[in-house]
């Protein structure tokens, strides 16, 4: 949910109608209108980043024109970083390292505050939703649903909505014990109103700026080279990609595996092919991410995922080649 779905530049990066203000009558229905207000209002305030004893403030502006979204997210602490988003394409702007990166936009991209998945059929089978207590976030009256998991095998979320608009203003990521891990919060936010075309440009000059285009990677082979052999009840793959990779000769093969909620990422490239391969070595973490590495048939296997460690550790030792087998 809130890992590696926005990693732009380092950032911690759907039906559309309008929403009138009304209590949710269930826990699904206030999840929909979360999702809905994420895509099709106007807003933009500030909002913090927490995991461990990493903060980050960030900035965000959203903006629907005719139906098309654009975004502007810029750190506002640390080093400089700018992302200007489209439908089609991610500008990253990097005035300490006096680059713009370009990429093209990936269709499953989930960032604060539009965290949730298209669909919630999958949520039901792995985890019990409910509403929670009401709040306030932002000086904003909040309404509250609690997400915990039916096993050990993904954390438990609690999500709280603008109550006029039905806007994410706070998410929490919670661990097997109920403690907080991860947190996204709105400290500022204003929903609605003009929203001016210089909000949605870069703060920071590019005119000396050496632009960086990423290429678009190859498409992945026919057949899937590689599989875990044991996934937890839930995790099916979604995706499956190839990346080019600075310093790396070849293409990164990408396999995403999810529940409808929890995203886990598994890479796997050949050893001694690139200058600056993956350096996981058995089973790490930091804050809510867990990461698992090891070398497989002279390929290095890196799964990566905001998800218990039982979770990564049961994927990254039953990756295997497929022709192996």
């Amino acid at each position: 949910m809130i890992g590696l779905s926005i990693r732009y530049c380092g950032l911690p990066l759907l039906l559309v109608g309008f929403v009138v203000p009304a209590r949710a009558a269930d826990p699904e229905s206030l999840l929909v209108r979360m999702n809905n207000a994420a895509h099709s209002l106007d807003y933009q305030g500030v909002f913090v980043y927490q995991r461990g004893n990493h903060l980050q403030n960030l900035r965000i502006v959203h903006k629907v024109s005719n139906g098309h979204v654009r975004e502007r997210l810029e750190s506002l602490n640390g080093a400089p970083r700018e992302v200007i988003r489209t439908e089609q394409e991610v500008r990253c702007y990097l005035p300490d390292e006096n680059a713009v990166m370009i990429e093209h936009r990936r269709a499953d991209s989930r960032n604060f505050p539009a965290l949730l998945p298209a669909s919630l059929n999958a949520l039901r089978d792995n985890y019990i939703i409910s509403l929670g207590k009401d709040g306030r976030v932002a000086g904003r009256r909040a309404l509250s649903v609690k997400i915990q998991p039916k096993d050990a095998y993904r954390y438990g979320y609690q999500l709280w909505a603008d109550e006029a608009t039905g806007l994410l203003l706070k998410a929490t990521l919670h661990n097997g014990h109920g403690a907080p891990v991860e947190q996204y919060m709105f400290a500022q936010i204003s929903i609605g109103g003009t929203i001016p075309e210089s909000a949605l440009s870069p703060q920071h000059s590019n005119k000396h700026m050496v632009t960086r285009r990423v290429q678009d990677p190859p498409p992945p082979p026919k057949e899937n080279r590689w599989a875990p052999q044991h996934l937890p009840p839930g995790f099916t793959l979604t995706a499956r990609m190839m990346h080019e990779l600075p310093a790396h000769p070849y293409p990164v093969e990408h396999l995403v595996y999810s529940d409808g909620l929890a995203v886990v990422s598994v890479f796997v490239e050949p050893v001694g092919e690139s200058k600056q391969p993956f350096e996981i070595k058995g089973l790490t973490h930091m804050g809510a991410v867990h990461a698992f590495g090891r070398i497989v048939d002279n390929h290095q296997v890196t799964v990566v995922g905001e998800v218990p460690a039982a979770t990564i550790d049961m994927i990254g030792n039953s990756v295997a080649s497929t022709s192996s087998r």
